[in-house]
């Protein structure tokens, strides 16, 4: 005996919900093995022997990792032509420039997944009461370094306070800490210049664009690295509710309510309007009747014969 119930529109119910998963890792190689890349990008000619003695090594360009962080990240913070004055000139998305400034040059305007609203300069040696800067190198030869964290790693985005970098220097005495400020910038912490780089947290990129020791990519070749940053995902929960008329599911399919005769005659007791069957197991089928996923209750649910009884089944995907 089959007992089958369609499924309406109303019991069927897709849940969104965030889950956060923190990440730790100690040692250069413990990065490598999570697909956490390392990068040099330079201000050099493409494919130059300079540029290619780097992709020895990384495999990529330095001029295009160079290149491509300028064009996402700083590229209206860095005045076209550039300037020599300090600071260099910033204007706001319609093309006007901040007040803050008196000269005048022309901006090329793109989108740079700023991680904050609160204004941003692209001076290393300005300093506002919003404290937040984006400076990037544009000498001839300048430097900066890239670490690149996968998208299985970060997920939806990395949360914002929780970036942490850590490397023993060789240049200085003691080890050096950076973290993120939550609004996107990489905050050195035992410097006079409290600034490093940026964070971008939907791409899982961080950028390293401050020059300290005439060495920017010194931590990239460090080897007692210590990094932890905490994820975040969004994954979709399908609840389907299922439920039970008094009136409905009152037999059991239960094989051992089958006496010993061969046409399936079923126990007396069965048939009596006492009998109350349980709920143990449910099964989704499709159109065809072919079973998809089987529910597995935590113990026998009795059913009831004056009010309707709900199984709730909850699929993550």
């Amino acid at each position: 005996m089959g007992a089958f119930k369609q499924f309406l529109s109303t019991d069927v119910t897709v849940v969104p919900f965030v889950v956060n998963k923190s990440f730790y890792f100690e040692g250069s190689a413990s990065l490598e093995e999570d697909g956490i890349k390392k990068y040099i990008g330079k201000n050099t000619p493409y494919l130059s022997t300079d540029d290619s003695n780097y992709q020895t090594t990384q495999s990529i360009s330095a001029n295009l990792i160079y290149n491509s962080t300028k064009q996402l990240y700083y590229t209206n913070y860095i005045p076209t032509p550039p300037q020599s004055q300090t600071p260099p000139l910033v204007y706001d998305y319609n093309g006007n420039l901040i007040s803050d400034f008196t000269s005048s040059a022309t901006n090329a305007r793109f989108y740079n997944y700023e991680q904050t609203t609160l204004f941003q300069t692209g001076s290393d040696s300005y300093s506002s009461q919003y404290g937040y800067n984006r400076y990037f190198p544009i000498e001839s030869n300048s430097s900066i370094s890239i670490l690149s964290i996968p998208k299985n790693l970060f997920g939806d985005y990395i949360n914002p306070n929780t970036f942490y970098l850590k490397y023993s220097s060789t240049n200085d005495s003691g080890d050096v800490e950076i973290n993120d400020n939550g609004e996107g910038i990489l905050q050195f912490q035992n410097n006079s210049s409290p600034y490093y780089g940026i964070i971008t947290y939907q791409h899982g990129l961080i950028s390293f664009d401050q020059v300290w020791n005439d060495n920017t990519a010194e931590w990239i070749r460090a080897t007692d690295i210590t990094c932890s940053f905490q994820s975040s995902r969004t994954i979709y929960e399908t609840q389907y509710k299922c439920t039970i008329r008094p009136d409905e599911f009152n037999f059991s399919l239960n094989p051992s309510l089958i006496s010993g005769s061969i046409d399936g005659t079923v126990y007396d007791f069965v048939t009596g309007s006492y009998f109350s069957p349980y709920v143990t197991t449910i099964g989704l089928y499709n159109e065809n009747q072919e079973l998809l996923a089987v529910a597995k209750l935590g113990q026998p649910l009795p059913t009831s014969r004056t009010t309707d009884t709900t199984i709730i089944i909850n699929l993550d995907r």
